[in-house]
């Protein structure tokens, strides 16, 4: 404590920044050992769940770890009837031909139970041959197309996998705070009000993450509409879970603990401890290099920016689905999530509300993919155009496995929220975070 007390150049920050690192991984892997226990047995007693038991330790991690379930059946045999002949993915085990049994299956209402249920067990078996074959699990580090993996493109698991998976995120949110309070409280150069996590007013808390939670969540439902009427995407179900066994209001649970855990870790993270600390470090280091003090700190703010978007496009570079554009994407993403924190004058709260509403909606209550992120339920649940009859891949559209953030309108989104902001907060804020700044 005395050493950070004494030192206060920008290799003192780059320091902090070193020390915070260090601490956020260590605490948040303590924290997701203790979190892990008790959500590993809750997942054993969900309904519908499948764990494999505690003495199978590389079984229950390699189950923990998944970024697809290829033993779940995804869409329903039911719901690919349903389709249009151009929405049967070539490749999948919804061929043409199997399409046309189901619904001359469903047609008939005359034919004898037992020619029915022969012609329902033969097609089944199948399907699942088919699905077997067609189906592969995604390690955390694949980053290659899943198209010809998955015809129709979306991650699932079961609810009892998205519970620990949860307890991580958590986890690593607890971690991410903890750390901030104990360095901050040794530190005489960075307090928490510094890297944005202040709580003098809890109604300005409440107020900022309000407003960032409406506009994440309304350019999601942006980005929804404009792919329903483009004929990108096709709604086939309201408050599905993948198991049919599961309950839709414990799934979604874990889904909001998992998104809750990740808003807050990584907008701490790279907007608080990398953005905000990195503008004061690189400030004092651009006033020996400018002399004017504007310059300087135009120059600090603008390199911060750049830093921590390209580490928080780089974090996803291992994603299911990712690709160059893809992380272009979401390097805009960082910046926005920067104007979010200056807007603000400099609280993250605005921040960590836009982040959880675009993550919830856009893969939970839209059933869109959010970075590839698997899913256990959706509100209303959705398909991405496979590819055609024609090879015509829709792909670059929708943004495929990947989801929304690797598609067409994923920058027109970034750009609305960014517009809605200004327009919310307008610029008196960021002037004063700045003159404080410097």
């Amino acid at each position: 404590s005395t050493w950070l007390a004494l030192n206060k150049g920008s290799d003192s920050y780059f320091s902090q920044w070193c020390i915070y690192m260090f601490l956020d991984a260590t605490y948040g892997h303590l924290f997701h050992m203790i979190l892990l226990i008790p959500a590993r047995l809750i997942a054993s007693r969900l309904p519908g769940s499948k764990v494999p038991p505690l003495n199978e330790e590389k079984k229950l991690l390699d189950q923990e770890e998944q970024s697809n379930d290829p033993s779940l059946i995804w869409p329903s045999p039911a719901a690919i009837a349903k389709l249009p002949e151009d929405w049967a993915a070539q490749g999948s085990g919804a061929t043409e031909t199997n399409v046309s049994e189901i619904r001359d299956d469903n047609a008939i209402s005359s034919t004898s139970s037992y020619s029915r249920k022969k012609k329902k067990r033969s097609l089944q078996m199948s399907k699942n041959e088919n699905k077997a074959s067609c189906t592969n699990i995604h390690s955390n580090n694949s980053n290659e197309s899943n198209q010809n993996k998955q015809p129709y493109y979306l991650n699932h698991v079961r609810g009892s996998t998205r519970i620990r998976q949860a307890s991580q995120r958590i986890a690593a949110a607890m971690g991410t705070l903890f750390s901030s309070y104990l360095l901050c409280s040794y530190s005489s150069l960075v307090t928490l009000d510094d890297i944005g996590l202040g709580v003098s007013s809890t109604k300005r808390i409440l107020s900022d993450f309000t407003f960032g939670f409406g506009i994440g969540s309304f350019i999601v439902i942006f980005i929804f509409i404009v792919e329903l009427r483009m004929g990108w995407i096709r709604v086939i179900g309201f408050r599905e879970t993948v198991v049919p066994t599961e309950v839709f209001a414990i799934n979604i649970a874990w889904d909001i603990l998992f998104h809750l855990g990740v808003s807050i870790n990584e907008e701490v993270m790279l907007r608080g401890w990398m953005f905000i600390l990195g503008c004061h470090g690189l400030l004092l280091s651009a006033f020996e290099w400018f002399d004017d003090p504007s310059s300087a700190a135009k120059f600090a703010i603008v390199t911060s920016i750049m830093l921590q978007s390209t580490l928080f496009a780089l974090l996803h570079l291992h994603s299911p689905g990712s690709t160059p554009i893809s992380l272009l994407n979401l390097f805009l993403g960082g910046i926005a999530a920067s104007l979010n924190v200056m807007v603000a004058g400099g609280s993250l709260w605005l921040g960590i509300g836009w982040h959880f509403g675009w993550n919830i909606f856009m893969g939970h209550i839209l059933g869109r993919s959010t970075s590839g992120i698997p899913m256990s339920c959706a509100a209303v649940s959705v398909l991405p155009k496979p590819v055609s009859s024609a090879k015509m891949s829709y792909e670059k559209f929708h943004g495929g496995t990947f989801g929304p953030e690797q598609g067409v309108l994923a920058p027109l989104a970034y750009i609305l929220g960014m517009v809605m902001v200004i327009w919310l907060y307008g610029w008196e804020e960021l002037g004063a975070w700045r003159e404080r700044l410097v």
